[in-house]
């Protein structure tokens, strides 16, 4: 099937990501979609699959809309892409996602782990989550083809695999394309998908820097170090022999290079000692396969225009951590304290006020809410019910109108007291928010109590929420890939929610094991006097944001007095 692109651009809120897109990708080849990190490459893996509309501009199949089994999509980590108890649900929850009957799903699932090498007599039975890194990225492309789609789009699917496994999946991937599947391929990886591709496409800044044959790039390196990458070591190792006079020209895969190494005779070295090392340079222009004299290739890139924050949300990265620990602190003990919808409201919009000036990302904050509001909203149509003089009946039970208050005042509170949080651990980096915890609760060490291990919690737990939170919007988008688009409530639909429970308690036992494994590494003591990691420093800026958090909650927690 074939893709294009014409004039695409996007955004995440005012950033701009990718700028004038313009693509034709060919029907039955393998498209390599490379570029530094931040070069927006893994953002147009996503509008092309369909798991991200673009802010402008049009992307069409095969010249009309694609229908819903037509592009599928495999992300880099496979621990994020797993739901099911057995392989064979695993696939079949896509198929059915995409529509296919019943009676045609088990054959579907034999061929897909067929064409993949994982035979379904010895895997249909297992656990994903038991297999090897390896066939978990098997399955993953085995879930994705099952549907026979027209595209499958990888993102970084050699990442973590090592040489040999890395090697067979390469192998697998070629198979596909024989059988005329279009393969668009995201990686960093160019030793081994370069040699084999048919277009190459370099991102840049979010916009295209090269896009054409992957056979072109032998002869002209800047297309690649020009976008700040590396070409691969068999292209660096040519190059330099060729500039010495022992190859005729650049080789295009590390099979040619070999080739040309066998026909060489190479002279004797230098009475005085083998020339010194070093690297080619080129300042007279870099044609033909030269490479630049001073190429940083390491570099990362940056997408176009993000400069960092703001000053306003500078300005809170340079606040002492004591004074927004004491901020939140006060503002907890305010919210709790309030019983009206008045200073509730007063409060939320303070906190709102506070969240746009430390220039967190809408985006960021939306998607941060989104599973609270919907639980909060359970939580307060509960309350709502009554089986007592119900102000609306519904048959046994009814609506009582007091109950709709009160939950509505909880419910509010609550999000007040989570939005404090957000505010603070998007503000303050962990070592801050630890070192100003310690020092805080410091008097307690008289009464024997353990103040490392509590601050180490708390900074901890705190940090953990946001990192949950990131892999469950992964695990989102993956259940997403396998099919039906949902969005809104649809996404939290009870199948949903049962689907992304397992995997994602997987993760958090797993990050909670590598903690506790760096924490014991590190010869952790609670017992022993150590050197702070983050220097608190007390500044005017302090001293004036404490003159402006004091009277605030002051008067918030004045305002229920004279409401």
């Amino acid at each position: 099937m074939r893709i294009q692109a014409s004039r695409v651009s996007f955004r995440y809120d005012n950033l701009s990501v990718l700028t004038d897109i313009n693509l034709d990708i060919r029907e039955g080849t393998l498209t390599v979609l490379c570029g530094v990190t931040g070069s927006g490459k893994s953002t147009l893996l996503r509008l092309l699959s369909g798991l991200a509309q673009p802010a402008a501009g049009t992307i069409v199949f095969d010249g009309g809309n694609p229908a819903a089994r037509e592009v599928s999509m495999v992300f880099q980590q496979p621990e994020t892409q797993l739901f099911a108890g057995s392989v064979h649900k695993e696939i079949e929850y896509g198929l059915a996602q995409r529509g296919v009957p019943g009676p045609q799903r088990l054959e579907l699932i034999r061929s897909a782990l067929a064409s993949v090498g994982l035979p379904y007599e010895e895997f249909g039975g297992r656990s994903p989550f038991l297999l090897s890194g390896g066939e978990k990225r098997r399955l993953c492309i085995a879930a994705a083809v099952a549907s026979l789609p027209g595209v499958l789009i990888l993102d970084e699917p050699t990442a973590g695999l090592d040489p040999q496994a890395a090697e067979s999946l390469l192998d697998m991937l070629q198979g596909l394309r024989r059988n005329g599947l279009t393969l668009v391929i995201g990686t960093h990886d160019l030793d081994s998908f370069l040699p084999v591709a048919d277009e190459v496409i370099v991102m840049s800044q979010g916009a295209v820097y090269y896009n054409g044959p992957a056979s072109a790039l032998s002869g002209d390196l800047l297309a690649l170090t020009g976008a700040g990458l590396t070409p691969p070591a068999y292209l660096r190792l040519g190059y330099s022999l060729r500039q010495r006079g022992l190859l005729a020209g650049l080789p295009d895969s590390l099979d040619s290079l070999l080739a040309g190494l066998q026909t060489l005779t190479l002279p004797p070295p230098p009475e005085n000692g083998p020339p010194p090392a070093g690297n080619v340079q080129c300042r007279d222009g870099c044609q033909g396969g030269t490479l630049p004299a001073e190429a940083d290739t390491d570099s990362p890139g940056a997408v176009a225009g993000n400069t960092g924050p703001a000053v306003a949300g500078q300005l809170w990265q340079l606040l002492d951590p004591r004074v927004k620990w004491l901020g939140m602190v006060l503002g907890t003990l305010v919210v709790l304290g309030m019983d009206d919808l008045l200073p509730l409201l007063l409060a939320a919009g303070l906190i709102a006020g506070l969240i746009l000036s430390a220039r967190i990302p809408g985006r960021r904050t939306v998607r941060f809410f989104r599973p609270f509001l919907l639980m909060f909203l359970f939580l307060w149509l509960l309350s709502a019910l009554s089986w007592n003089s119900p102000d609306y009946a519904l048959g046994p039970v009814g609506i009582s109108l007091e109950g709709m208050e009160r939950g509505g005042l909880n419910v509010l509170r609550f999000l007040l007291l989570i939005a404090l949080g957000f505010l603070f651990t998007e503000t303050t980096t962990g070592a801050p928010l630890r070192e100003a915890l310690e020092w805080g609760i410091a008097p307690l060490r008289r009464l024997g109590v353990r103040t490392r291990n509590w601050s180490l919690a708390v900074s901890v737990t705190l940090q953990f929420v946001p990192w949950i939170l990131g892999k469950l919007a992964q695990l989102q988008l993956a259940l997403n890939s396998r099919g039906r688009k949902t969005r809104g409530l649809a996404r939290w639909t009870p199948r949903q929610v049962a689907l992304l429970i397992v995997p994602l308690l997987i993760l958090v036992i797993g990050m909670g094991d590598e903690l506790a494994t760096a924490v014991e590494s590190r010869g952790y003591d609670p017992s022993r006097e150590r050197t702070p990691s983050y220097r608190l420093s007390w500044q005017k800026r302090d001293t004036l944001a404490l003159l402006c958090i004091l009277p605030a909650a002051a008067l918030l927690w004045l305002v229920p007095q004279f409401s």
